[in-house]
């Protein structure tokens, strides 16, 4: 009887829902922070670059002598 009502709760614990989409959450955004980390020591310098030209470029058109 005992073994019956064990394998009852075990069952029951595995269609148990509860807490399922933390764990999907967690997995989900640990794949996207590791392609962000891995991605990213390639993307960065170029992303720093075109801020870089952006901005030259206001200070560029601050600083023409048209009024």
């Amino acid at each position: 009887m005992s073994r019956a009502r064990g394998a009852r709760r075990a069952c029951a614990a595995l269609r148990d829902e509860s807490g399922q989409a933390m764990a999907e959450y967690a997995l989900v955004l640990a794949g996207l922070m590791g392609l962000l980390v891995g991605g990213g020591f390639t993307f960065l310098p170029d992303f720093i670059n075109a801020l870089q030209r952006y901005y030259d470029s206001y200070y560029i058109i601050l600083n023409l002598p048209i009024p």
